[in-house]
């Protein structure tokens, strides 16, 4: 027996009815709930500490926040946010859970962090799972499960190159920062500080008597770097961020260092290319330390590689010299 109108008009009533059910977000929780502020503490270097100091804090810094909520051994995903605002940070946790708190800061985020179709910010701030897209500046929580930040534990990112292109990278030109709270369990209203270690390397690049072509480094992972007589100084105490992608280690340990490939190659005026360094010898970058790499290109001999260790060491840096 075929529907009647009234029937048919009913059925899509329903189903139109659960669909809008899907779309909502997750209820409030129930009960009783206590209200967190999250401080951020925030690590800081002196100049006396090591030579390549940090940015200082900007209106463009963007935050993304991943919160966890205890359900037996395991951390389901509770809630997200991305913010602009350190003071926006505040959180309405229901009693009686432990939670894990996940955090990262992108230094002038809102400037180097290329942005999705959606108008909203592409990795670290991607929102993964349910409908993914580019997560937006909202300075308040949303509590989810099905949607979250999906990229806070590794470097890679999506950035603003010139002439508007937008490149991936594992290992980009950012400054960043990265924290971790768990087995947090609110007894009641508090302020809850967040301690952000800087995951982040240093590199310079010193040539000497370079009077023609153009010095080209690249790092396994990072962007392509350029050197010209006419800029020689372009490449000093640049920042970037590890890989992490790979590695189960604690990328905020001090000691925490990655092996990266990098080649390094002088093509000279004539077309000629002397190769001071190939990515056969993956140089150690540390955490905080700024690697300084000087290249005596007066004693150029045809493509014959000489690498040694400088004797010279700048706290908080290392420098080697790399003779061609």
């Amino acid at each position: 027996m075929k529907p009647t109108l009234f029937q048919t008009i009913i059925i899509l009533l329903s189903v139109i009815s659960t669909g809008c059910q899907m779309d909502k977000p997750d209820p409030l929780p129930q009960g009783p709930t206590y209200t967190v502020h999250l401080n951020i503490d925030r690590e800081f270097i002196d100049e006396e500490d090591m030579p390549m100091t940090m940015a200082q804090s900007t209106s463009n810094d963007l935050y993304a926040i991943q919160v966890y909520k205890k359900s037996g051994s395991n951390y389901p995903r509770y809630a997200y946010g991305i913010f602009d605002n350190e003071n926006a940070m505040t959180l309405e946790l229901p009693a009686g859970a432990t939670y894990k708190i996940e955090m990262t800061l992108v230094s002038d985020g809102a400037t180097v962090i290329a942005k999705g179709a959606n108008g909203g910010y592409l990795e670290p701030f991607l929102i993964g799972g349910l409908g993914s897209a580019g997560g937006k500046v909202t300075n308040e929580f949303t509590l989810a499960t099905s949607t979250y930040m999906s990229k806070l534990s590794t470097g890679y990112a999506t950035v603003n190159e010139v002439g508007g292109i937008q490149t991936s990278y594992i290992r980009p030109s950012l400054s960043r920062f990265y924290g971790v709270t768990d087995n947090f369990t609110p007894t009641g209203d508090a302020n809850l500080t967040i301690a952000l270690k800087w995951v982040t390397f240093g590199l310079t690049v010193i040539p000497e008597e370079f009077n023609e072509g153009t010095i080209e480094i690249e790092m396994d992972g990072a962007p392509k770097l350029t050197l010209t007589p006419a800029d020689p100084t372009a490449i000093t105490k640049k920042p970037f961020t590890f890989d992490h992608s790979l590695s189960s280690d604690d990328w905020t340990a001090d000691n925490y260092s990655e092996n990266i490939p990098m080649s390094i190659v002088w093509v000279k005026g004539d077309g000629s290319r002397v190769v001071l360094r190939d990515k056969t010898t993956p140089t150690t970058f540390k955490r905080r330390v700024e690697k300084v790499l000087r290249l005596p290109l007066g004693n150029a001999d045809g493509n014959k590689v000489v690498i040694s260790k400088d004797d010279e060491t700048f706290t908080g840096s290392e420098e080697e010299v790399i003779a061609p």
